[in-house]
């Protein structure tokens, strides 16, 4: 009689030795060796010898780490995977410094080469930098008199656009009015340029076109693969649509789907998410409905000001009367917004750039804490300005610090700011606040944490109280997992949950991220990637 063969039964098993593990597991924080099941969790966690011995036993195939350091998959607190994967493919990359109205057509055509799939937006060219200098329509115009043309600024704060596209989103060119959030530049005859930032954008990024699913998921899979070779196998995304949750559905009842996705559908502003304000609202209401194996729904984002950077200063401060910059603020009903999802047992994931907009989140997040004490952890987003009287806030009010751009830690950008922008880690740490680490990676870039991590190590900490590898390891994985209700599940090397895990070029632990790259990144026991 033939006995039915099966790869999930527990011989099927595969034995892991002869790696230097660092688990993020308190109780256990090394070990050289675990055993990872059919179904893609830890079964066992031990020395070589321990565990060589039980795979023997068992019959188990087992693999050789080569002394290589190991540690549980990267959790990234903030991407924009979506926007990330459309920019990889079908928008025009130019540079990201240099460009002026002069050059600027010139640019985008040398660089219509770069993209991957064309004309996803329809007849619409859109393309990303950093800045344009003295941008005005006009440069576009002359060889782009019929199409329309956008360029996203670099920080995902900024547009610059034709006289097609301006017409096109239906703008005023000659007497837009603004309104609260917009940021206009104007010629001497108060007409528009065609540069814009922050709300004034929302016209436009809603009147766009849009892909098609299939072409949605084509991205989102070509983002993976980018999340993969950085080491992540969780992340939250921070500008959720419909669009995107449709994708992830689809995929992950594929099994195309390796990596887990915590979606933070867009409350406000629209464009940020491309979608109007009622679609989205509704999609928060539906959101139970887009959950399965590795996509978590209960979670929301709310952009609460914009950016410290030049030339436009959005970032909402605080007045010489200590009072909230509200000119600056994109939403003026915060506190309904927080108390309405809280009470929901939903995850609120507030911008915060400015001290203002980070005491503004605080008040509100401190508002729901006393008619609801154990609510969830919400979180605030950036805090690249808090003031020294709220670092403390975060812990009583049980608030994730979560800290991005990690580009940004230490950045000319950051050293011009002027104090503006400021990562403060041994301040937050200090106050027992919970902290992770995002890239706010949203421009078609490799999202690689670790060159970030080596600046943190190196240039953060005063005597004693420097940050080491271990600690940076720690809010890279286990922090995140606390951050969406998932430590059970993930974010240490254990017994019992699933088989996430990286091998790291170096020792993370000693803080050697310098120079440190991925070589194979697992998703529940299955190589997703590896370095050629």
């Amino acid at each position: 009689m033939t006995l039915p063969i099966s790869s999930t039964t527990p011989e099927n098993s595969l034995a892991y030795i002869n790696g230097r593990v660092f688990t993020i597991n308190g109780d256990a924080p090394w070990a050289e060796a675990f055993i990872v099941d059919p179904s893609g969790t830890f079964t066992a966690v031990g020395t070589t010898g321990e565990i060589e011995g039980k795979a023997r036993h068992d019959k188990l195939a087992i693999y050789d780490l080569r002394g290589h350091f190991v540690m549980p998959g990267i959790h990234d607190a903030h991407v924009h995977m979506l926007l990330s994967g459309i920019a990889m493919t079908s928008q025009i990359k130019l540079p990201m410094e240099g460009l002026n109205s002069r050059n600027v057509a010139d640019e985008l055509k040398q660089g219509s080469c770069l993209c991957k799939y064309a004309h996803v937006n329809q007849d619409w060219l859109i393309g990303w930098t950093y800045l344009v200098e003295n941008f005005d329509r006009s440069s576009l115009d002359k060889d782009y008199p019929d199409i329309p043309v956008m360029i996203r600024g670099g920080a995902g704060h900024s547009a610059f656009l034709n006289t097609e596209a301006l017409k096109r989103a239906g703008y005023d060119i000659e007497s837009e009015q603004d309104d609260q959030g917009t940021r206009y530049m104007r010629d001497s005859q108060g007409r528009l340029t065609g540069e814009m930032a922050e709300m004034s954008m929302s016209k436009v990024l809603k009147k766009l076109p849009q892909p098609s699913l299939s072409h949605i998921k084509r991205v989102l899979k070509d983002a993976q693969h980018m999340l993969h070779r950085a080491g992540v196998t969780s992340c939250q995304e921070a500008s959720a649509n419909s669009l995107m949750l449709h994708g992830l559905r689809e995929l992950d009842a594929e099994g195309a789907l390796k990596v887990n996705m915590y979606t933070h559908i867009v409350y406000a502003p629209d464009w940020i998410a491309e979608e109007g304000t009622a679609s989205l609202h509704g999609l928060i209401d539906n959101a139970a409905s887009f959950k399965s194996s590795h996509v978590d729904t209960r979670f929301v984002k709310i952009i609460l000001d914009g950016v410290p950077l030049d030339p436009y200063y959005t970032h909402a401060g605080l007045t010489e009367d200590g009072t909230v910059d509200a000119s600056k603020l994109f939403i003026l009903n915060v506190h309904e917004a927080v108390q309405q999802y809280d009470a929901r047992n939903i995850t609120m994931k507030i911008h915060c750039t400015g001290h203002g907009a980070t005491k503004l989140a605080l008040d509100a997040y401190e508002a729901v804490r006393e008619v609801n004490p154990n609510g969830p952890r919400h979180e605030i987003a950036h805090c690249s300005g808090v003031r020294d009287n709220d670092y403390k806030r975060y812990k009583q009010l049980n608030v994730t610090a979560e800290m991005s751009p990690a580009f940004f830690f230490v950045h000319p950008v950051t050293a011009a700011s002027g104090g503006l922008m400021d990562w403060n880690f041994p301040k937050m740490l200090e106050a027992g606040a919970h902290v992770t680490i995002g890239s706010d990676w949203g421009a078609g870039e490799l999202p690689d944490l670790l060159p970030s991590m080596a600046n943190i190590v190196e240039s953060v900490g005063n005597g004693d109280r420097v940050i080491g590898g271990e600690k940076i390891c720690h809010m890279l994985t286990l922090a995140g997992a606390e951050a969406v209700g998932r430590d059970q599940e993930f974010g240490s090397i254990e017994v019992g949950k699933k088989a996430n895990f990286i091998a790291v070029s170096k020792d993370l632990s000693k803080g050697e991220f310098e120079g440190a790259r991925i070589l194979t990144t697992w998703f529940e026991g299955e190589i997703v990637y590896q370095d050629s």
